[in-house]
């Protein structure tokens, strides 16, 4: 079980809660604090870039501060956060969907998440009236391995 914790933490763009890393692993608190301790030591007993780190309450893999400076500059993408991953996700699913249409569901922060996705490559507009008209791009695709039309909803 220690290998789906690993696996979770180095999928997940947050750090995870004990209870989420418990679920995911079907172990319970202790065992799955045990577990992570196991991946703590098996990583600092070898060379490797990667950390399993406590943040908070929280659990995360990072990269150890020596190499995060050589090598920040390869994450072009950084990761989507809740908000703009709900976004696009509805933009996704309603693709064409008016950016007006966004707005009433997501609230008026919808227009900083969708200018981010757009700076981003995800999404692309258009103007249609006094609104724009929002559809994914071959990024999203790339991106999230489907494209939107592909999935059943």
């Amino acid at each position: 079980m220690k290998e789906i914790i690993e696996a979770a933490l180095f999928m997940s763009p947050e750090p995870l809660t004990l209870d989420t890393l418990s679920k995911v692993s079907g172990l319970n608190y202790s065992q799955t604090l045990k577990a992570i301790e196991e991946i703590q030591k098996q990583y600092k007993s070898r060379e490797t870039s990667l950390k399993i780190q406590k943040v908070g309450k929280k659990y995360e893999m990072t990269l150890k501060e020596h190499y995060k400076d050589k090598v920040s500059y390869l994450a072009v993408d950084p990761d989507l956060s809740k908000a703009e991953l709900r976004t696009l996700g509805l933009i996704a699913i309603r693709e064409p969907i008016k950016q007006s249409k966004v707005a009433k569901v997501i609230g008026n922060k919808a227009y900083q998440y969708i200018g981010k996705l757009e700076r981003k490559g995800f999404i692309k507009t258009e103007r249609e009236g006094r609104t724009k008209l929002l559809n994914t791009t071959d990024k999203f695709k790339d991106y999230f391995g489907k494209d939107p039309q592909e999935v059943d909803w």
